[in-house]
């Protein structure tokens, strides 16, 4: 049983863990020469009956765990799916931080486990992830919710480096042009890169060592230490304007205190969703961890489990 679930269960409930092992399809290989074949470890959970959700876990390379672990007690009226990245957490494969492939995962996951459309509940990078399947297949893809998401990492990038050197974010500042990569490496040489993502994205302490215990004690492979620098290249905002002009139902969630996602990301997010709903909190990076109310406010943002978007 799920820490937190409600003890009553149908008799159509799943809590099923498998394997998918992927391929690129054709969506893979417009931008990919061959395949770059992974096994993602894939945890489904709920009834069988109802509004498929497909949470995307932050990173890249962390994973579902924690976020199940917490909050996934009070989403047991959906049918939910927990993949971890390729060569993250518990799947193999080699890791990328390129949001194309990990897009084209999403829908390897849903055809494989027959889901023929999702609501895709993204988490910080995974929004990147998000809005670009959403992008490749709107038609497939009900709803994007994100939640303090890093729709635009040359725009953290940006953030990362005024806080490391004490200032205030520069509105004016193109990010990409000002080489991201070399924002970072400024900004992780002044401050230790833990350190500085702690600083901006938990409230408190106590959140902090909270999601550290829950991390120490889950079962699932190493993070990565490092990752790809092109990550900090990576840029979605395009592929969320096209996917809501598609009409792909848009929700914002934002923690106030989570500054390596608000104001900035927020922002960019509803100048390129403008009819999207959004919702502030009282929360850091995790609002699962620091807002006593987010279950209820998540719920509303995913929508009645037993309806259809369109």
């Amino acid at each position: 049983m799920i820490p937190g679930g409600n003890g009553e269960r149908s008799p159509g409930f799943r809590d099923e863990a498998a394997r998918v092992e992927v391929a690129l399809d054709d969506r893979g290989r417009a931008a990919y020469e061959g395949d770059r074949p992974a096994s993602l470890y894939v945890e489904r959970v709920g009834p069988s009956d109802v509004r498929t959700v497909y949470f995307l876990h932050g990173g890249p390379g962390y994973n579902a765990s924690s976020f199940r672990e917490i909050a996934g007690g009070d989403l047991e009226a959906y049918d939910v799916v927990y993949a971890d990245q390729r060569g993250a957490g518990r799947s193999t494969g080699e890791g990328t931080s390129d949001h194309r492939l990990l897009a084209a995962d999403v829908f390897a996951v849903l055809d494989a486990l027959g889901v023929e459309d999702a609501t895709l509940l993204a988490h910080g990078y995974g929004a990147v992830v998000g809005a670009t399947a959403a992008r490749l297949d709107p038609s497939r893809i009900k709803r994007l919710v994100l939640v303090n998401p890093w729709i635009s990492m040359p725009l953290l990038a940006r953030d990362l480096h005024a806080e490391a050197l004490g200032e205030e974010p520069d509105a004016d500042m193109d990010a990409e042009a000002s080489d991201p990569r070399a924002l970072v490496d400024e900004a992780f040489a002044r401050v230790n890169p833990k350190v500085l993502f702690d600083e901006m994205q938990f409230p408190n302490a106590s959140s902090r060592l909270f999601l550290e215990h829950v991390d120490a004690v889950a079962l699932h492979g190493d993070t990565p230490d490092e990752i790809d620098d092109s990550v900090w290249l990576q840029d979605a905002v395009e592929d969320l304007v096209a996917a809501a002009a598609a009409g792909v139902s848009v929700v914002l969630l934002s923690g106030r205190h989570d500054r390596t996602s608000y104001p900035a990301q927020a922002e960019t997010v509803l100048r390129s969703a403008p009819n999207a709903v959004f919702g502030l909190l009282d929360a850091g990076h995790y609002p699962w961890i620091d807002d006593d109310g987010f279950a209820d406010t998540l719920r509303e943002a995913l929508g009645p489990p037993g309806t259809t978007e369109r």
